[in-house]
């Protein structure tokens, strides 16, 4: 029979058996890929460095926020047709880079205790690839047919 007084008041945080990827890689994801696959590796890649939920929540928030950017700046650009489509898109991808900069920021103090408690990195993510390619067209497919209509 264990004593009451004995048993630690508060439990220790269950932490997720994943490792967090490197912030650096959902950088390119950002660029290459767009807002979507960045926000939402950044989320999984939150909760993998147990960020706060009120802080995922805004990596969420700021995601969309970002996609309606997108959207929003590809229909005032995509005013004619004169060939000039893939210059246009450049607009996004800097939207798109900028939202993954303020996301990396709510991630960073806890990316920093991860790597001063020794933590390893999990290596470059072979979901992010599909993500980075199937949500990433369908990102572009969905700002060209908004900003075309």
């Amino acid at each position: 029979m264990s004593d009451e007084l004995l048993r630690p008041t508060i439990a220790a945080a269950a932490r997720s058996t994943a490792r967090p990827w490197r912030l650096l890689y959902l950088g390119y994801v950002a660029v290459l890929g767009g807002i979507l696959p960045a926000t939402w590796l950044s989320f999984v890649n939150s909760r993998r460095l147990g960020v706060s939920p009120a802080r995922r929540l805004l990596i969420v928030v700021i995601g969309l926020t970002g996609l309606v950017a997108e959207i929003l700046v590809a229909g005032w650009l995509f005013g004619g047709d004169d060939g000039q489509a893939l210059a246009r898109l450049t607009p996004v991808r800097v939207i798109a880079a900028l939202a993954y900069l303020v996301q990396m920021r709510l991630q960073l103090p806890m990316e920093r205790a991860f790597q001063l408690r020794g933590g390893e990195h999990a290596t470059r993510f072979g979901a992010g690839h599909i993500v980075l390619i199937g949500v990433g067209v369908m990102v572009e497919v969905l700002i060209v047919l908004v900003a075309g209509s």
